[in-house]
């Protein structure tokens, strides 16, 4: 949050509709290709294609999560979530976060090493990121409905 002491014209713009709609797209295509990954699971793909998917998951654990928040809180309050409702959003996004730190680690580190002894934990990982990410998803979307 810009500090207070910026005159409103200087405040960024909360995301729009759309903003949020393209950030879900974008957050369901990584569940869909992280879910391959772990489908495919002993097999690992080539270490480049695994830090790229890293850089998807950071990418939306630290953009697409906020504007999400910043979208929803700047909602005029007849239509905006409560504040239980927007408190446990904030709870989801950082159980994502908290797992998607932990999914980027190991599958560096499957990468690397190739070791396979953790492929059972490493598909743990993968559903639990692409699962809450999902969860997550649907609970904005019907927020957002008509």
């Amino acid at each position: 949050m810009p500090p207070p002491s910026l005159p409103p014209s200087l405040l960024p713009e909360p995301p729009s509709y759309d903003a949020i709609r393209e950030d879900h797209i974008v957050q369901r295509m990584l569940c869909r290709d992280l879910e391959t990954l772990a489908d495919g699971l002993p097999a690992l793909p080539a270490a480049q294609e695994i830090q790229h998917l890293c850089e998807r998951i950071e990418h939306v654990t630290a953009t697409h999560f906020k504007r999400a928040e910043q979208y929803f809180a700047a909602l005029p309050p007849a239509v905006r979530p409560n504040d239980a409702a927007l408190a446990a959003l904030r709870r989801m996004h950082e159980l994502d976060e908290m797992h998607a730190q932990d999914l980027v680690n190991a599958l560096l580190q499957q990468s690397r090493q190739g070791d396979r002894d953790q492929v059972g934990q490493l598909a743990y990982m993968l559903r639990c990121f692409f699962d809450g990410s999902r969860r997550a998803i649907a609970l904005k979307e019907s927020w957002m409905a008509p």
